[in-house]
């Protein structure tokens, strides 16, 4: 027969999934104990490894060890470690995920959240998973400076938006002493849906669809940074085959030899794709990659001295560098070809739909 202390853990268990924040009264309630004796079952259940505890005090919420859909807070701190955090309160419910789904979810956590450690310059960060019947989403949302704001102040430019291009390109870093920039680009093309929503906007990489959106939103009350993924089950795309595809050989250095620029966020505004300007802004960095891919999706046309900063002053001082360009529509191809020397052999530059 079942001691009453036993019963007392037994409804914790049982109530903890529908009650993470009001556990403690619920139960004292339930049983006519105090607070305190309900402290005392639910540490031995936390040193039983049975349930996790994030927040203090008022703040705190209880989950199942193995419980899907949690919200999580977590005080930046000097010894917080994202691979610990995972270990301790993720990893539970993502062994039940295909091996390489579990491998691209770590591998988004602890990259999304290392970046919240080191960059954010905030004070905590919140976790939330959601599970549905063939996918899940988890977000990582902290309460600092901003990631488009930090990279604008930290590469001088004029506009927040950009901040949003050279972020994609990968191998930006507020702080390139100790982070290589890389991280976030992975992550963008490790999941079905990558989105990133701070100083009113938000910026989508669709996946599945080959799509991606900039949109403005109304500025919450919190400030500080928002990145969320979502998998599905069957995901067939594997961390391997990601990063292996974008990175040098084994033989060379970490890195990233390719990169993709969506020439349409080098726009501002009602800007028309005319300026040398714009070109430069597409250009910032390239020198880093030994490929680039230029996709001229939803770019109606470009100008003359646009195609001229590209293709022939970049690509004569970078010979080195391969330029690839898809999604150009007739007007934009007829632009760049029309730019390029006479007797420049085309092939150099794909014209294709895909790299």
């Amino acid at each position: 027969m079942a001691t009453r202390a036993e019963e007392i853990r037994v409804f914790i268990l049982e109530k903890i999934p529908a009650h993470p924040k009001d556990i403690v009264a619920l139960t004292s309630n339930a049983f006519g104990v105090t607070r305190m004796t309900v402290h005392r079952h639910l540490n031995r259940l936390l040193r039983d490894k049975k349930i996790v505890k994030t927040g203090t005090t008022k703040g705190a919420s209880y989950f199942l060890k193995t419980s899907l859909d949690k919200t999580l807070i977590f005080q930046i701190q000097p010894d917080t470690q994202a691979d610990q955090v995972w270990d301790e309160y993720m990893k539970g419910s993502f062994t039940r995920l295909p091996d390489s789904v579990l491998e691209i979810c770590r591998y988004g956590f602890e990259e999304i959240f290392n970046n919240a450690l080191l960059h954010s310059a905030g004070k905590g960060v919140v976790v939330k998973t959601v599970w549905k019947k063939d996918s899940l989403e988890f977000s990582i949302i902290d309460d600092g400076k901003g990631i488009f704001k930090s990279l604008q102040k930290a590469l001088g430019l004029q506009e927040i938006r950009e901040s949003i291009l050279h972020l994609i390109k990968g191998k930006y870093s507020t702080l390139p002493e100790s982070h290589s920039g890389h991280g976030l680009f992975f992550v963008s093309r490790l999941f079905d849906v990558f989105g990133v929503f701070s100083d009113g906007l938000f910026y989508c990489k669709d996946n599945l669809g080959d799509d991606w959106y900039l949109e403005k939103r109304k500025i919450s009350k919190s400030k500080g940074t928002r990145v969320s993924m979502a998998i599905r089950f069957d995901c067939e795309r594997t961390l391997k085959q990601v990063i292996g595809h974008d990175c040098q050989s084994a033989s060379r250095p970490p890195g990233i030899d390719k990169t993709e620029i969506l020439i349409e966020l080098s726009k501002m505004e009602d800007e028309p794709y005319v300026s040398r300007l714009q070109a430069r802004r597409v250009l910032l960095g390239m020198e880093k990659f030994n490929r680039m891919v230029l996709d001229f999706q939803n770019v109606p046309t470009v100008g003359q001295a646009f195609v001229d900063e590209v293709f022939n002053k970049f690509r004569s001082s970078h010979p080195a560098i391969a330029i690839e360009t898809v999604n150009a529509n007739q007007d934009v191809q007829f632009m760049i070809d029309s730019s390029l020397p006479p007797g420049t052999q085309k092939t150099l530059i794909s014209l294709g739909a895909g790299s």
